[in-house]
């Protein structure tokens, strides 16, 4: 199924939205009869003009026979072409981005029009409640939700709005006090036999086969809560006390759900292991997360990512982790007799959840992997670092923040994204749920569902409600 790209662009003086396609036979046929379309000698395209509901009707028209690709309304075809944004608007120009910033410690969505902006846009914030208005900071605030981030991401998507996505970042200043805090209370001195205890825990984690990076934040996590009631022994210690912690030092510092929730993991643990005390674990209750939905590239960013990583070995690194979706700690561990060139297949050994998988690796790979290996000779690791050994976690990021700047990608990312990108466009590509939980390694089908809340498979095959009613 060919594409269909969507630009709008200002022709003889007005707004118009130009339809691009590859020469095909079903599309020259079907434009020929698309009511209102015109010819533009100078751009060798089809156009229509920009009106209320022109972007709906195109893509109702066309969706049967072509995908149908949106995402560069915003900008115009100079400006497509070139993969830069364009750092002005024309008076007669398009809309300016939207940006999201989710605070997930206030638990807010911010979003901000970045400079002209459309008027109903308003009135579709006020479908998700009530949004608080910040006259100084020009900015509306809504609950950041699952529901309302996904639904606000599919709106501005669909009327072809560049839609910037990120997270709060806080300041250095609040991060620099905060550590401050924090050292201050792990100074402290614990007494002989609870450090004992600790590391009788700690060996009981070991035996029950946890990985090293949950065991270690597992301690740290006690460490930093038994320091803080250093006059306390952790027998004499109750829920009152856990309350106590949370809100000064969890909640005021600004510590995430998910940090939280680890910490409270790792004090249930440990007082099931050495006995209750005169805690109630039972009503020990765990905070609400929320649950941002992934951050997924298209595959047009996921191009533009790969060809703009121009060393051979960090190349060959972010092909592997998109074309199998890996988790960073994976494509680290790969040795390289976990690669059968026979079967095409990468066994990923000791996953998340120490789970073993097998998964299919693209033939772009190893044409790739044979440059590679002639040019860097790798020993045990397939990715080592200099000095031998294998390739560092922080190493895999750069590289990867690094290619996405190259490629002008405005986006709060991590290299996870393109794991996120790899499942969502198996979904839109039709592969069963079942076959990707299998391919990421995920335990719980409930995992994988996730993908079907920013997979784009079905929804333009949905027939809006209003188009069965015989009304003018």
């Amino acid at each position: 199924m060919k594409t269909i790209k969507l630009i709008r662009q200002n022709h003889h003086g007005r707004n118009c939205i130009f339809i691009y396609c590859e020469n095909d036979p079903d599309f020259n046929r079907m434009i020929r009869n698309y009511p209102g379309r015109n010819w533009s000698r100078s751009s060798s395209a089809w156009y229509v003009p920009d009106c209320e509901g022109s972007v709906r009707n195109i893509i109702a028209y066309f969706k049967e026979n072509f995908r149908i690709d949106a995402t560069n309304l915003h900008r115009s075809k100079r400006t497509v072409d070139s993969g830069f944004r364009e750092n002005h608007v024309s008076p007669s120009g398009y809309l300016d981005p939207v940006r999201m910033t989710v605070d997930t410690t206030k638990g807010k969505l911010v979003i901000k029009f970045m400079g002209r902006y459309d008027k109903k846009w308003i009135s579709e914030l006020r479908q998700y409640g009530r949004p608080y208005y910040d006259p100084v900071k020009k900015e509306w605030y809504l609950s950041a939700t699952r529901v309302i981030i996904d639904s606000l991401s599919d709106y501005f998507n669909n009327e072809g709005v560049q839609l910037i996505l990120k997270k709060a970042v806080k300041p250095a200043a609040f991060k620099e006090t905060r550590k401050n805090i924090i050292n201050k209370i792990r100074q402290r001195e614990l007494p002989e036999d609870i450090n004992k205890k600790i590391k009788d825990f700690g060996y009981f984690l070991q035996q029950q086969r946890y990985s090293r990076h949950t065991l270690d934040s597992y301690l740290s996590h006690l460490e930093l809560f038994f320091k803080y009631f250093h006059s306390l022994n952790p027998e004499e210690l109750t829920n009152e006390n856990i309350s106590e912690f949370m809100e000064s030092v969890i909640i005021k510092q600004g510590y995430s759900a998910s940090f939280q929730n680890q910490l409270l993991s790792a004090i249930k643990a440990y007082y099931y292991y050495h006995g209750h005390g005169r805690l109630n674990l039972e009503e020990i209750k765990r905070p609400r997360k929320s649950k941002p939905l992934p951050q997924v590239l298209s595959k047009e960013e996921v191009t533009r990512i790969l060809q703009s990583t121009r060393n051979i070995k960090h190349r060959l690194l972010l092909y592997i982790i998109y074309s199998c979706g890996l988790r960073r700690s994976e494509v680290i561990n790969i040795k390289l007799s976990d690669l059968n060139r026979d079967r095409k297949t990468l066994h990923i050994r000791s996953g998340k959840g120490n789970v073993d998988r097998v998964v299919p690796v693209s033939d772009k790979v190893w044409s790739k992997l044979d440059e590679y290996i002639a040019a860097f000779k790798p020993g045990e690791y397939l990715f080592e670092g200099q000095n031998g050994g294998k390739y560092s976690a922080g190493s895999v990021y750069h590289v990867f923040c690094q290619s996405a700047k190259r490629a002008g990608i405005d986006k709060d990312l991590g290299v996870h994204s393109l794991r996120h990108s790899y499942a969502t466009h198996l979904h839109e590509g039709g592969v069963d749920i079942r076959y990707i939980q299998e391919l990421l390694g995920h335990k719980s089908s409930r995992t994988t569902e996730i993908y079907t809340h920013v997979s784009r498979r079905n929804l333009l095959n949905i027939n809006n409600p209003l188009d069965d009613l015989e009304v003018q």
